[in-house]
């Protein structure tokens, strides 16, 4: 595939993956974070998983039906939120 084609695909593709790293110091701020700001992008959580990491918890989302952009505006969303520590955002391609 030429390089022009790739920079041309949208990026809502149903193969478009973003992971999204949320660490709190509750298990229960984790679990308000997501949905709320998921509510105001549109996109949907594919699998959730929830951790404790020493004293702190770390959520981990998996996510589609969203751009680059709304992907990384809901990351900006929730590292705002007071009780966010952390947010790391990332984009995947899944092939199958």
């Amino acid at each position: 595939m030429p390089a022009a084609d790739l920079l041309s695909e949208p990026s809502t593709t149903p193969d478009r993956l973003h992971v999204l790293h949320i660490s709190t110091a509750s298990p229960s701020a984790c679990l308000e974070a997501a949905p709320a700001v998921l509510a105001r992008t549109g996109g949907q959580i594919r699998a959730f998983s929830l951790r404790p990491v020493g004293a702190r918890f770390e959520a981990v989302l998996r996510l589609t039906g969203l751009t680059d952009a709304a992907a990384e505006r809901a990351a900006e969303m929730i590292a705002a939120w007071p009780q966010a520590g952390s947010v790391k955002l990332e984009h995947q391609l899944v092939r199958r």
